[in-house]
């Protein structure tokens, strides 16, 4: 119905002012509040393009579009709103239409065909998952559900940098903790990891290497460590409800050869300057001059490929990483980073240039830091983990359902503040409990209803007119065009908040409306209701990898 009025205000903006046939404008579902299905602002973007006042336009193209009778009624509302309003038929049709499809409501063939690699979370090896970067785990998990739900292939995958300084800082600190254990002398590094988990790290590699490494055996220590961080973080992930397709390990890229050759291709290409010593990543289309003031990267020390003493830099292997996925025929392909990653950005995107690629099919995500509040107290950091509250301990004390949830409902470019109580909170307060209740209500009743012998009726759907079932059906009406607007937005976080919008007006619904009345064709048309928001909640829910659980009472 959306798109059948935009073809008709267009219709009569041609007819009107055939000069500005091809204006922009939006159609949207109307606010709650206002006696409407539909708005639309074209009048005003017209109104501003030919200097008239807005409400005279919207009075001329009301005129035209009644004229037309395409199944809706228009009116204005000043300053110059266009609002629409359909029949109960388009919307009992819609219901048809949910019930139909069940499970797979919301799903699409939009992008069937189209492929798309999403790389996401890709932690520091070094340590346990923190909560900010657990935060870009449910993130990309979603966004990959939803480019699925609109058709496309998507490829999940995680980038382990298991090489370079970090690594190194890792090894100086397990050494020590090794000494400690095994009763030789050692100082702790100047620049050594806090905290007590490498300390346990170190406890398991007496127990498993023994107590007579020495200094030389390093390496294997390191080896040993890095392998149970590897394996502690992706069991945390697993439990997070995320396991991935393909994971490329940053010392394979090196010892396999390709950071070097995709070094040499850019050598040839004149991508590479020098500068101190070392090499420099610096396309000509970002330089003004040679090392001049002005070059964009040559002043951003993470543009350095090689480091003065002939040792590749991180950022050569991930450069060596992305030309393989723009090399790979993906139609799109998407990078989830925490927000310090920000100078990597452009960066990356002048890389697309270079081989190729077409830097609208690339797209990188930042997210905002988390802070874990407990109430309106401040969570201090981890004694284990020494800097940072982890994800585990996040995860063992509020559950999957509410971590989940309560980092998905904030938009990415905004910080967190995690409120422990709240997500421990069993009561509608806690978003996710709410919406989960919402779900239990409506099984509840159905459950009410098949002990009375009440089967839900697609057929009497015709019965559905008062203004609680309207509004309710348009609610559900919603979530398709929801989770079409986000395989491109990729805001997320509007998931979430739809649902609680749409328990809201479940709830009210179920508070205003007997739906179990000695009418049985009006109680089985309500129940077909009820079931199509049962319907979009549970799949709401199950896109954000949570169960649509909960207990209920029924009316």
């Amino acid at each position: 119905m959306k798109e059948q009025i935009k073809i008709s205000i267009k219709d009569a903006i041609i007819k009107l002012y055939p000069q500005h046939g091809g204006i922009e404008f939006s159609v949207d579902f109307a606010p709650a509040n206002i006696d409407a299905d539909f708005a639309s602002n074209a009048a005003m973007v017209l109104g501003k393009t030919e200097g008239l006042k807005p409400g005279e336009v919207a009075i001329l193209l009301q005129e035209k579009l009644n004229e037309a009778g395409k199944g809706f009624t228009t009116s204005v509302a000043m300053p110059g709103f266009l609002n629409f309003k359909v029949g109960n038929e388009h919307w009992q049709e819609e219901l048809g239409r949910i019930l139909k499809a069940g499970a797979k409501y919301g799903a699409s063939n939009a992008n069937k065909g189209r492929k798309a690699r999403v790389e996401y979370v890709s932690a520091n090896p070094t340590g346990p998952i923190h909560i900010g970067n657990a935060r870009g785990g449910p993130y990309g998990e979603v966004i990959c559900r939803v480019l699925e739900a609109t058709g496309y292939k998507v490829l999940r995958e995680y980038f382990h940098n298991d090489v370079g300084g970090q690594v190194e800082k890792l090894g100086a600190t397990l050494w020590y903790w090794y000494c400690k254990e095994t009763g030789q002398e050692a100082v702790f590094p100047a620049d050594g990891y806090q905290g007590e988990y490498l300390q346990e790290v170190a406890k398991a590699a007496v127990k498993k290497l023994g107590k007579d490494l020495k200094q030389m055996d390093l390496a294997k220590l390191v080896e040993f460590a890095l392998d149970l961080i590897y394996k502690e973080n992706f069991q945390l992930l697993k439990d997070l409800g995320i396991e991935f397709d393909e994971i490329t390990k940053e010392s394979e890229l090196r010892t396999s050869g390709k950071t070097e050759k995709v070094l040499k291709e850019l050598r040839e290409k004149k991508v590479l300057v020098k500068k101190d010593g070392a090499e420099w990543f610096a396309p000509a289309s970002t330089r003004s001059s040679l090392g001049g003031p002005n070059d964009e990267f040559l002043a951003d020390r993470e543009a350095v490929v090689v480091k003065s003493d002939g040792e590749p830099t991180y950022f050569a292997s991930d450069i060596a990483y992305h030309k393989e996925k723009f090399a790979s025929k993906y139609d799109l392909v998407v990078d989830i980073f925490g927000s310090n990653h920000h100078g990597h950005v452009p960066k990356l995107k002048a890389l697309c240039r270079v081989f190729g690629y077409d830097p609208a099919n690339f797209q990188v995500l930042l997210y905002q830091f988390v802070r874990v509040k407990r109430g309106q107290e401040v969570v201090k950091m981890s004694k284990r983990a020494g800097t940072y509250v982890t994800a585990r301990e996040v995860l063992d004390e509020v559950g999957y359902d509410s971590m989940i949830f309560l980092l998905l409902m904030t938009a990415i470019n905004t910080h967190i503040d995690f409120d422990l109580e709240l997500a421990k909170d069993t009561s509608v307060k806690n978003p996710v409990f709410r919406v989960q209740y919402a779900h239990a209500r409506a099984s509840s009743i159905l459950d009410k209803a098949s002990g009375q012998k009440l089967k839900p009726s697609r057929e009497s759907l015709a019965i559905l007119k008062g203004r609680e079932e309207i509004t309710l059906i348009r609610k559900l009406n919603q979530y398709q065009e929801l989770i079409l607007e986000l395989s491109e937005s990729y805001q997320v976080h509007k998931i979430p908040h739809y649902l609680m919008e749409l328990s809201d007006v479940f709830h009210s619904f179920y508070e205003k409306v007997k739906v179990l009345s000695e009418k049985k064709e009006e109680s089985e048309a309500r129940l077909a209701l009820v079931v199509g928001a049962q319907t979009v909640l549970a799949n709401g829910l199950r896109l954000m990898g949570i169960k649509p659980k909960c207990e209920a009472s029924s009316k």
